[in-house]
């Protein structure tokens, strides 16, 4: 059986009309989920706590949800963050009382001003992407008062809005309570 010139045409065109629609497709998914976007989150070295939500604002305040995921309650004497992503914890005296106790599973949404490695405070512009390391000096509940404070840190990678109060408009972060 003998193919006429337009059924051969109108297949050779159908055939690649399938492919670019194809391609416009996956062209699209591609454009909707960005997959040369630098993940946003934050993610501590060893097991104990969860982190989530982390917003670093333009004034340089890092905005972020911690869960104790411990077997103990926790009591929390300090937190620093800063651009320095040094594996060995800033020198930290801590106080004569906690600033925090965690319950065992509870999660609580603490406010910080990062800092550079100099310990001074950093101003990133909206938009552009921020790391940093944030420590946490901590004891268990149940640790004795000549027990040494312990640290952890985690590592957080997010996009910076502008800081409440700036002239751009952008979600801006809830306060702590």
């Amino acid at each position: 059986m003998k193919k006429s010139k337009g059924q051969a045409a109108m297949e050779y065109l159908m055939t690649y009309g399938w492919a670019l629609l194809v391609i416009v497709v996956v062209i699209a998914i591609l454009l909707i989920i960005n997959p040369l976007q630098p993940p946003t989150g934050c993610r501590f070295d060893s097991l104990g706590f969860l982190c989530s939500e982390p917003l670093v604002t333009s004034s340089g305040k890092l905005y972020l949800k911690i869960t104790n995921a411990n077997q103990n309650n926790i009591l929390i004497y300090g937190m620093n963050c800063t651009t320095n992503r040094a594996p060995s914890p800033p020198s930290f005296s801590p106080p004569s009382s906690p600033i925090r106790t965690l319950q065992r599973q509870e999660q609580y949404e603490f406010n910080i001003t990062c800092v550079d490695a100099n310990g001074v405070a950093v101003t990133p512009s909206a938009g552009s992407d921020f790391a940093a390391k944030l420590w946490i000096f901590y004891k268990n509940q149940e640790d004795g008062a000549s027990y040494p404070v312990r640290s952890i840190s985690a590592n957080i990678v997010s996009k910076v809005v502008s800081a409440p109060g700036s002239s751009t408009s952008s979600p801006s972060p809830t306060q702590t309570s």
